[in-house]
Parts: C-alpha cells; structure tokens; sequence
C-alpha cells in the first residue's frame, strides 16, 4: 500500500507539473511580445533589434575589454576570432592562439571597483545570430521560420544566473564565473558579457548577451522488430528553464511488454541556485521512483552547499562479469551539508582560494539482491555512512574553443584541488573507517593543456586491516590549435591507470576495460580484474566545412588498454588496442549530441568479444574536470 501511494504522489507530481508548464507555454506563445518588453528588477531588457551598434567593429569606440593595451587591434583580437566560430562564413579560420591568452577574468580587471550603473540584457534566439555581433540576423527562410517557433529563454531566468547586481563594485572573478554559470545552461549556446565606461567614469553599464539552443528533442531507437524505446524532451518549456522528458520502451521477450518513463527538472530554483531532479520509470521489470534537491558550490562565492536524495528502486541489474541479469529491490536516502570559507584577501582580483568543510549521511537497504556474504558482493550490503570532508581549492577560468565543442565558447577550469574525506560505515556485517583522499590540478602550458589527478580509498577493519582500497591515476593533455591548410587540428591524449588493494570477490569488486576507459568498439566480459592501464590518442581536425549550422570534424584514434591482476598486468598477452577513424558532426545550435561515423581495425581480440568494426551513433560532449570541492564520496572502483 505504502508503495501505491508513492507511485500517486509521483503521477501526481509530474502530471501536474507537466501540465503547469503546458499552461505557461501556452500562454507565453500569446504574451511572448509583452514578456519581452517587460521590466524585471533593476535589470533593463534589449532585443536584438534594439542591439545592432553591439558588434565587434564597433564595440571598440565605447568599451574596453582589456587593460594591458591601448591597440585596438590586440585589444578585440580575441573577440573577433570567437565571433568568426559563430558567423555563417564558409571560409572560417581560427587563430592558432595559444589558449592562454583567453584567460576570462583579465577582460574585466581593468574596471575592477568601478560601480556598476546599469545591467542590460540581450536575449537572442537560436539560429543565425552571434553573441560577439548582434547586428548579424537570420537571412535565410530556415532560420527565420526556425526561430519563429522557438520561445527565447525570459530574461528573469538569465537574471536568476547572474552573480552581480546594480550598485555593488565590479568583481572581475564573479564576471568570468557568470559566463560560465551561463553557459553551462542546458539551453543556452554561448553567451557574453561586455562593459562600458560611462560618463562618469567610476561607473560602468554591463550588457549581458545569451544564445539560445534549440531544446526539443526526440528519438527512436529499434534494435529489432521485438525490442525499441522512443523519447521526448524538452529543456526549456517556454522559455522559463524547465526541463521535461518523457521515454516509452517495448519489448515482447518480458512478461509486460512495454515500459515508460518520466522526467522533470527544475533548474536554479527562484534564483537560489538549487536543482530539483524528479523522474520515475515504470514496466519491464522497472519500478523506480527518484526525488533529488541540491545546490552545489557553484562559485568562489557560494558559502553553502547540501543535497537530498530519496531513491527507491525494484529494477533489473546487469552482471558485466558473468553477463547475466537479476533483480533487485533498495531503498537509498543521502543527505549532506557543505560550508566554504574564504582564504585569500577580498582586494584579489584574482579567484580566491577555498576552504571547505561538509558532512554526509548515507543508508542503502537492500531488500532483493544477489547472494550476499561478509567478503562476497558487498556492493549489494545494507550500509549506513557518515562521512566529514575538507578540502582547499582554487579554481581560475580560461576561454578557448574548438576543443570538445565545435565552435561555441568553452570555459577551461585551471587550479587545484586537495580535499580529505573521512568517516564510519556500519554494514550489516562489520562496521569500519574509510579514508579517502583526492589531489587534482589543471594548468595551461606554453604547449597546451594538462590536467593530472591522483585519487585513493580504503577501509581499516578490524585487525587492523585494510579491504577494499584503490588508487587512481589520470590524466589529460590537450595540444594548442595548429592550422592545417584551412582546418585546425589538435591532439589529445588521456592516460588512466587503477588498481585495487585487498578487493573481495562479487559485483563491482573488479575493474572492466570497456566504456570511457576502454577500447571504444570492443566489449568483452572477460576483459576484467583488478589493475587496468588505459591510454587514448586522437588526432582530431575540425573542418571550415559548414553547412546550415553543422560542423564536421575528423579523427584518428588509438586506443591500448590492458587490464588484469597486477602481477601479470604488463608481461602476459593481455594488452588489447585497436584503431581506427571517424566523422563527427554537430550543430552547436541544436541540445542534440554529436553524430558520430567510425571505422575501427582491432588486431587482438577475446574469443567472447562484442566487436563494432563500423558504427553510426551518437556521443555527449565530454567536460572539463572542475575544481570546486564536492560532497563528501566514497571513490568508486570502476
């Protein structure tokens, strides 16, 4: 019974939310002109055809973005070459730049303690328009008739992500963290905040320019007559940020052929900075139901952070190892409670450096699972954790593009974090402590980009003795960009090793060469054990090719991998790679992910292997490792 009611309150909830976001659009549809004269706050509202002197050429006659010169040509370098990635040219070109002359805070340094007079907020829409030229405007029938049906993002949604107000001193800091808060909206493409010196010259006016995506979505997946799943999504219902999916599955070999699922988010809850993550998923031996809040520390000057999760799940579960599937039956409750503080003098200009201290609680019940012993499966252990946290950190932003995205603005976290966890985890068979410890740092070199992280965890039991322990190595370096004809090209190498100390035997007690840290088109479930070493190698070559909004890139890779026990890691015959090349192509004005076309040659292969030679799919965009200290965690052995 208790369950029937969780299920109602949950249709509930999502019918009605759903509905409520239907009521909006509808009513945004009909109001949209209003809406957009509209005066929210102490914030002024622009629309694009208010905003056509706001242009690169023309920026330089009232605005400076950088202090460390009067050349105007040095001096919008940097703009005009990010504005050529958004232009409709066929003959775009990129700099070549080293990517550290994007750092973002220095375009602000030089209004820093002015007072801020005025906040202006330009909102374009998706196609045929730039964020570094609102004067560009749609010229074609497709872009037009495109952006006619599309709600732009309202302005109190941008104002909710904005870290400054009118009258306080301009934070150069808080200006590069908004852009970046900004853009990593779901629904907007890129985004730019420009400043203005007034006639008095101890204040400024700051102009805040956002580019919406186009957020609908849907797809359809067959893998034969007898088995698919279709889905719809939405990230920004009428523009006010919501986001809404909704998934159906079939599939004739269960005893309840089709299956559903449903999902609501709540971004940025009325300017708090808290998310609200509601879905639930019903049929094919799912019945999960899953409620989250949470805020995190979003930037340098987010003093509070915590979350709440409630998780209970009746679903089937694949066993990789053994390639088999069971059922099980858990509830999860989480809750955790961060404060930072400040380290480093407030007249900085530069990011600050962060203390942080949080708490963690965490119960996981199994009620149905696998056969479950002291040292067998302690994945699926009841367990309750407490768990304290401190950290330091600094985290600085830097711009660049054509690395993972395609052309629109990326922001590139380089600092360093060091943050301890500690705790007790009482299980239902033994209680004991759990260290865990994390050092990550990211800088940009003369040669390009470099990010290197060493991450351990272990459990003392009693004995004392140590069970369950791992160490993580990874790292990443990024090339600069390099201008190959009238292509750009860079290099990307990743390297990973993991290896687990005195592991029981079970599920999860092992380590897979498969996924982001295996040999990508080869699966194998006897392609596991205990110590794995990974290496990727790419060669990408991002193409001027641009054809109504899609860009292509194309690349070479190499992957090695080998994985097993630690003694016989190196000297045995279990070194796997494979080879290959592919087509990535991507609209930076679409949510959809990349397509991806790949042809893949693998000279050593398991007997059992699953072998893609040849793939058409799709893949998320991958991001930037953050350096902001996170909840108190438990370092996973995958």
């Amino acid at each position: 019974m208790v369950v029937k009611s969780y299920k109602r309150i949950y249709l509930m909830a999502i019918f009605t939310a759903v509905s409520m976001v239907f009521f909006i659009e509808h009513r945004s549809f009909a109001q949209t002109s209003t809406i957009n004269r509209h005066s929210f706050s102490h914030f002024r509202n622009i629309d694009a055809s208010d905003s056509q002197h706001l242009n690169v050429d023309t920026l330089g006659k009232s605005i400076d973005f950088n202090n460390s010169s009067s050349d105007s040509v040095k001096k919008y370098y940097v703009f005009r070459q990010l504005y050529g990635f958004v232009s409709r040219k066929d003959d775009l070109k990129t700099s070549g730049k080293v990517i550290k002359e994007f750092e973002s805070s220095e375009r602000f340094v030089h209004f820093a303690g002015k007072q801020i007079d005025d906040i202006r907020i330009i909102r374009l829409k998706t196609f045929g328009q730039s964020v570094y030229d609102t004067s560009i405007t749609p010229n074609s029938l497709a872009e037009k008739f495109g952006n006619s049906l599309h709600i732009t993002t309202l302005k109190r949604v941008i104002e909710n992500n904005i870290l400054f107000s009118v009258g306080r001193k301009l934070d150069p800091v808080e200006f590069s963290e908004t852009e970046q808060l900004i853009r990593e909206l779901p629904y907007i493409e890129d985004a730019n905040i420009m400043v203005e010196t007034l006639s008095d010259t101890n204040k400024v006016r700051v102009i805040v320019v956002t580019k919406d995506k186009w957020t609908l979505s849907l797809g359809v997946r067959v893998d034969d007559v007898d088995k698919g799943s279709a889905v719809i999504s939405e990230s920004n219902f009428a523009g006010v940020g919501l986001g809404a999916k909704a998934s159906g599955y079939y599939d004739k070999s269960k005893p309840d052929i089709a299956g559903y699922k449903g999902e609501f988010k709540v971004p940025n809850i009325w300017g708090s900075f808290i998310d609200a993550n509601l879905w639930m998923r019903e049929g094919l031996g799912h019945s999960s139901y899953y409620t989250n809040f949470n805020r995190d520390f979003y930037s340098s000057q987010a003093k509070f952070a915590g979350g709440f999760t409630y998780f209970f799940s009746k679903e089937p579960y694949k066993i990789f190892a053994k390639d088999s599937i069971i059922s099980i039956d858990y509830d999860l409750f989480d809750f955790w409670l961060g404060r930072s503080f400040r380290v480093s003098s407030k007249k900085s200009l530069k990011a600050p450096y962060i203390l942080t201290l949080a708490f963690k609680y965490r119960k996981v019940d199994f009620n149905k699972a696998d056969i479950v012993t002291r040292d067998y499966n302690p994945y699926f252990h009841s367990t309750n954790h407490y768990l304290v946290s401190l950290g330091l950190s600094n985290q600085n932003l830097y711009q660049s593009n054509l690395i993972y995205s395609f052309g629109s603005t990326e922001d590139i976290p380089i600092g360093f974090k060091v943050q301890f966890a500690s705790g007790i985890e009482q299980s239902q068979f033994q209680r004991r402590f759990l260290l865990n410890g994390e050092m990550s740092a990211a800088e940009i070199t003369p040669l390009g980009y470099l990010y290197l992280s060493v991450r351990t965890s272990g459990y003392l039991a009693e004995g004392p003795k140590l069970e369950q322990a791992v160490i993580n190595i990874r790292s990443t370096y990024i090339t600069n960009l390099f201008q190959v004809g009238k292509a750009d090209l860079r290099q990307f190498i990743r390297y990973d090793f993991t290896r687990g100390f005195s592991r029981f035997t079970g599920e999860k007690e092992y380590i897979a060469l498969r996924n982001d840290y295996g040999i990508r088109g080869l699966k194998s479930s006897s392609l596991t054990g205990t110590t794995r070493l990974m290496l990727n190698l790419e060669t990408v070559v991002f193409s001027p090719l641009y054809i109504y909004g899609f860009r292509f890139a194309y690349y070479a890779f190499c992957d090695i991998g080998a994985v097993g026990s630690s003694d016989d890691l190196v000297y045995s015959n279990s070194i796997y790679s494979g080879f290959g090349v592919g087509l990535r192509i991507k609209n930076e004005n679409l949510i959809f992910p990349t397509f991806v076309f790949r042809i893949g040659y693998y000279p050593n292969i398991p007997k059992d292997a699953e072998v893609a030679y040849w793939l058409i799919s799709s893949e998320s965009r991958r991001n930037f490792e953050k350096f902001r200290i996170k909840e108190p965690y438990i370092l996973p052995f995958e």
